[in-house]
C-alpha cells in the first residue's frame, strides 16, 4: 500500500515538473534549451529529496539580462518553495568587512537544516579567491560557501552560544572570585560578603548591558537580567523561565554556580548545519568567458553576439573560473554548468512583441479600445532598446519609456473629443508617433501626431557629412580587404554609430577554428585597410586618429607572429632583453625586421587590392557616406558588381565554417601515396 502511495507521489510531481517547464518556456524568451537543462537537474532533486546525500548545485553563466536570476525565482515560485528558498548577492561579501558570511549561512538559515531547501548564490564571480594575476586574496571568510557546495555541511557556533556563553564564563569567573572573598549567597540573594560582590561585579550584566535599568544590588541574581540571561543560556526544551526562578530562589553561591554550568552543558560549543538536501543555484556574469560582453554598442549585430556566444563550451567556462577560483574550489562547483546565450534579433523581437501585447491587454481592460502597433513603432522601439550585450533590461525600460509613458495621452485624446473609439493605429515617421483613432466600423475618426525625444537612434543620424565620409571610406577598406582575402563577407559595416567609443565600425567573420598562418597574414591586411584606404582616397596628409587602434594590432600580430606563433624564420620563443630567464632567446634586430618586413608586406597587398578595386571602394564608401548601415547581403551585391577581381561571383565567397579543408587534404594525400601501390 505504502508503494502504491510513492508510486502515484512521484508521478504527481513529475507531471508537475512538466507543467512547470511548460510554463517556464512560455514565460520566458529564449530560454527553452537552459530550461530543459535546469528542470533535468532539479527532478532527482524534487522527486527524491531523501536519496540526496550532497547538495545539487546547477550554475547558470551568462551575460547580464540573460534571465538568470529571474528564471531560479520563478522556478521557486512555481515549485510553491518561498518558505525555504534564499537568495544572497556574493557582491555583499566581496570586501573585507564583511566578516558575517557565515552566520548568514548558520543562525539565519537554520531553520534548512536537514530539509530540501533551495539557495540562490547570485553575482557568484564576486566571491573569488584569487586576483588578476592568480594570487591568493585571503578570503578566509568565503569557506563557509565552498563547505556548502561540496558537502553542504558548515560546522559553526551559532551566534547565540557565543553571547551567552561568553556572558557566562564571566559570570562564573566572578562568582569562584566572590567565594574566594567569603561572599555567601541565601535563597538567590546575597547576604554576606556584600562589597566584595559589588565589586567584584561592578559593570557585569548577562542579558541586558542596562540591567533592564536596575543597579546592581545584593538581590542581582534574583533580576530580571540575571534570570533572563540565564534562561536564554539554557539550549533546551525542558527548562522553562519559572523552572529558572524557582532554583535561582533555592540556590547558594555554590548552586547559582551549578546552574550556570548545567546552561553551559546544554550548548554544544560546535553545530552542524546540515544542508546536503539543499538544490543550490550559482549564478554569475563570467567576463573572461563572455569577452563580448564589454560592448555597450547597441550597432552591433544580436545574431552575431548570439553566435558567439553559442560557442562557448564548459571547458571555457572553467578556464575562465580557474582565473577567479582555485582548482579545488572550481571542482567543488561541479560539471553541471548551464551556458546561457545572448539574445538574437528574433528574441528581441519576441521580447518587444509580448511586451506590447502586454500594454495592449491593459489599454483594452481599463480603457475598452485596442491598440494596433505597426511596424515602424516596433522598428523604432528595437533601434532605441536594443543592446545586445546587455540582454532584456534596456528593451523593458524603452518600452516603459516609448509606449506604457504615452498611454494616458492617447486615452484623453479620445476621450476629450469623445470619440467611439475601438482601436488606434500607431505608428512612427520622422521623429513623430502618429495615431490612427478608429471606430467599429474601421472609419477613421481622428489622427493625432506629436513630436517623440529619441535618444538612442538619433546619434545614428548624420551630424557631420565630411566626419562620416571619411569614417565611410574607413570602414569601407576594411570590408572590401576581408571579403577579397578571405573569401568570406563581413556581416556588417557602420558607418556611424550610436556607440559612445568610435565612429563606425566592421564586423569581420573570421574563419572558424585554428588561427593559421595564413588567416593571420589577412589579419594585417585587414587591420590595415582602414589606413590604405584613407590614404588612397584623401591623401597622406588626410589620415586620421582613427587608424590608431588598426595599427596597433597589425603591429601586435605581426611581433605575435614572429616572436611568439614561430611563424618567421625561426621557430622559438622570443623574450624580452630583460628576462631573469634561460629558457628564451632573447630578442634581436633580425625579428625585429622580420616583423616589419611582415607588416610592409601586408601593407603593399592591402595597398593593390584597393588600387585595382578603388570604384568598389568609392561606390562602398559613397552608399554608407549618406547611410550609416550596409550589411551583408548588401556587400555582397557590391563587391560582385564593382570588383575587378577575376575569381569574384555570387557563389565565390564561402562560410566561415567551411574555410578550412585539412579532412579533404588528409584523404588527397593518402589517395596519392595508396594509389600507385595498388596498381
Amino acid at each position: 500500500m505504502e508503494t502504491n502511495n510513492l508510486h502515484k507521489e512521484i508521478i504527481s510531481k513529475k507531471e508537475k515538473l512538466n507543467e512547470i517547464s511548460t510554463e517556464l518556456k512560455s514565460y520566458f524568451i529564449g530560454l527553452d534549451s537552459v530550461i530543459d537543462e535546469v528542470m533535468n537537474l532539479v527532478s532527482a532533486w524534487y522527486l527524491f529529496p531523501k536519496a540526496q546525500l550532497r547538495p545539487t548545485v546547477i550554475n547558470l553563466w551568462g551575460m547580464t539580462g540573460s534571465g538568470k536570476t529571474a528564471l531560479v525565482q520563478k522556478l521557486v515560485e512555481l515549485l510553491d518553495h518561498k518558505k525555504y528558498f534564499t537568495q544572497m548577492d556574493m557582491g555583499e561579501f566581496e570586501s573585507d568587512s564583511a566578516s558575517w558570511i557565515k552566520s548568514t549561512f548558520t543562525d539565519d538559515l537554520e531553520y534548512f537544516h536537514e530539509r530540501p531547501s533551495v539557495i540562490c548564490l547570485d553575482e557568484f564571480q564576486f566571491a573569488r579567491t584569487l586576483d588578476n594575476n592568480g594570487n591568493e586574496l585571503g578570503k578566509d571568510k568565503l569557506r563557509a560557501i565552498w563547505d556548502l557546495l561540496d558537502s553542504g555541511k558548515i560546522n559553526y557556533i551559532p551566534n547565540g552560544n557565543k553571547y551567552y556563553m561568553k556572558r557566562a564564563e564571566a559570570c562564573l569567573m566572578n562568582l569562584i572570585l566572590a567565594r574566594d572573598k567569603y561572599v555567601c549567597i541565601k535563597n538567590g540573594a546575597v547576604t554576606d560578603g556584600k562589597e566584595a560582590f559589588l565589586q567584584i561585579f561592578n559593570g557585569f550584566y548577562f542579558e541586558s548591558e542596562s540591567r533592564n535599568g536596575i543597579a546592581l544590588d545584593e538581590n542581582y541574581f534574583l533580576s530580571k537580567d540575571f534570570e533572563q540571561g540565564l534562561y536564554y543560556l539554557y539550549d533546551d526544551d525542558e527548562t522553562s523561565r519559572e523552572i529558572i526562578e524557582n532554583k535561582i530562589k533555592q540556590a547558594d553561591l555554590e548552586g547559582i554556580i551549578h546552574l550556570i554550568v548545567e546552561g553551559v552543558k546544554t550548548r554544544s560549543g560546535v553545530k552542524q548545519l546540515d544542508l546536503s538536501k539543499a538544490l543550490i543555484f550559482v549564478l554569475g556574469n563570467l567576463d573572461e568567458a563572455y569577452q563580448m560582453s564589454h560592448s555597450l554598442n547597441p550597432d552591433i549585430s544580436a545574431d552575431d553576439l548570439y553566435e558567439a556566444t553559442s560557442k562557448i563550451t564548459i571547458a571555457n567556462i572553467k578556464g575562465a573560473l580557474k582565473k577567479r577560483f582555485r582548482n579545488e574550489q572550481v571542482a567543488r562547483l561541479g560539471n553541471n554548468h548551464i551556458i546561457y546565450r545572448s539574445f538574437n534579433n528574433m528574441h528581441f523581437q519576441q521580447l518587444i512583441a509580448r511586451e506590447l501585447r502586454r500594454v495592449n491587454e491593459f489599454v483594452k481592460t481599463q480603457f475598452g479600445f485596442e491598440l494596433v502597433y505597426l511596424f515602424s513603432l516596433k522598428d523604432i522601439i528595437y533601434k532605441e532598446g536594443v543592446f545586445p550585450a546587455q540582454g532584456t533590461r534596456p528593451v523593458l525600460t524603452t518600452v516603459k519609456n516609448l509606449v506604457e509613458s504615452w498611454i494616458g495621452k492617447i486615452a484623453v485624446e479620445g476621450i476629450e473629443k469623445n470619440m467611439p473609439v475601438t482601436a488606434v493605429e500607431w505608428g512612427y515617421c520622422d521623429g513623430k508617433y502618429v495615431f490612427v483613432f478608429k471606430d467599429e466600423a474601421n472609419n477613421i475618426l481622428n489622427i493625432y501626431e506629436e513630436k517623440i525625444n529619441l535618444k538612442i537612434n538619433e546619434l545614428r543620424k548624420t551630424t557631420n557629412k565630411n566626419i562620416q565620409a571619411h569614417t565611410a571610406v574607413h570602414e569601407a577598406g576594411h570590408a572590401i580587404l576581408a571579403a577579397l582575402t578571405l573569401r568570406i563577407l563581413p556581416s556588417l559595416v557602420i558607418s556611424k554609430t550610436a556607440g559612445d567609443n568610435c565612429e563606425g565600425f566592421c564586423m569581420v567573420n573570421f574563419p572558424e577554428g585554428i588561427f593559421t598562418k595564413d588567416v593571420l597574414r589577412k589579419d594585417i591586411v585587414i587591420s590595415l585597410g582602414g589606413f590604405v584606404a584613407e590614404k588612397l582616397i584623401f591623401g597622406d596628409d588626410n589620415t586620421s586618429s582613427g587608424v590608431y587602434s588598426d595599427i596597433e594590432n597589425a603591429t601586435e600580430l605581426a611581433n605575435k607572429a614572429i616572436k611568439y606563433y614561430a611563424m618567421g624564420s625561426d621557430p622559438i620563443h622570443i623574450a624580452v632583453e630583460c628576462a631573469n630567464s634561460n629558457e628564451y632567446f632573447f630578442t634581436k634586430e633580425h625579428y625585429n625586421k622580420e616583423a616589419m618586413h611582415l607588416i610592409t608586406v601586408c601593407q603593399k597587398e592591402a595597398e593593390a587590392l584597393l588600387i585595382r578595386n578603388k570604384l568598389l571602394l568609392l561606390k562602398m564608401a559613397e552608399y554608407l557616406a549618406g547611410n550609416n548601415r550596409m550589411e551583408e547581403e548588401m556587400i555582397g551585391e557590391f563587391i560582385c558588381k564593382y570588383s575587378v577581381e577575376e575569381w569574384i561571383n555570387k557563389n565565390a565567397f564561402v562560410k566561415k565554417e567551411n574555410y578550412f579543408s585539412f579532412d579533404k587534404m588528409i584523404q588527397q594525400q593518402i589517395a596519392e601515396i595508396e594509389t600507385p601501390l595498388l596498381v
